[in-house]
């Protein structure tokens, strides 16, 4: 499941560049196992899906789908992970690659997602501003889904506030992840997709 929510054009390399080439390197190991997939982009519902099977000499329109993948709106967990389950009834890995940034919680879908029967693996991509952010003073912010806009005061008081509630928030979803018996992956923008398929994922046990 691959989120393309307008929060993940954020950052530089946007995270949306960046977790259409980590899904592209996942469906290559995948293809080269002679596994099946299925990508399945999601934001406030769900997009068309794209599956396939066979050997990695069937990459190409894997890349030719990615390449075309467009944002979507806002994002809503429940509402396409309900979709997914009604459209997809058969048990898999289901891996989230995404920033789990959604106005109402992602850990209730998560669960749901667990509690069907699929075998869940949470991959969160998040750019280095999205941690730290690394601006300072008087700040006009809009919500890069809703299109709100709040006003605050930043210095590095703030800051490290910002981050220690965000660094909470991903224990949080590790938390969730292990309760489901699935895994957790974080992953910044700044780590080369190489190093992350073969580093992050491979040492979580994401990747075997």
């Amino acid at each position: 499941l691959l989120d393309v929510s307008r929060s993940m054009q954020t950052g530089n390399p946007s995270k949306f560049d960046y977790v259409r080439k980590l899904a592209a390197a996942l469906c290559y190991v995948a293809l080269v196992r002679l596994d099946s997939i299925c990508l399945q982009p999601f934001a406030e519902k769900l997009g068309d899906p794209f599956k396939l099977g066979g050997g990695r000499h069937r990459f190409q329109p894997v890349v030719n789908f990615l390449t075309d993948l467009k944002p979507g709106k806002g994002t809503s967990f429940m509402k396409a992970m309900r979709e997914f389950i009604s459209e997809y009834p058969q048990r898999g890995v289901a891996i989230i690659i995404s920033d789990f940034l959604d106005d109402a919680e992602c850990e209730k879908p998560i669960q749901y997602l667990a509690d069907f029967g699929h075998e869940v693996i949470l991959v969160q991509v998040w750019s280095d501003e999205d941690r730290q952010p690394p601006w300072e003073g008087e700040l006009d912010l809009e919500d890069a889904e809703t299109g709100r806009r709040v006003q605050l005061a930043f210095d590095d008081v703030a800051r490290a506030e910002y981050t220690a509630g965000f660094d909470a928030y991903t224990a949080r979803l590790k938390e969730v992840a292990l309760r489901c018996g699935g895994r957790y992956v974080g992953l910044s923008t700044s780590i080369p997709v190489e190093e992350a398929l073969f580093g992050p994922l491979v040492t979580s046990g994401a990747l075997q």
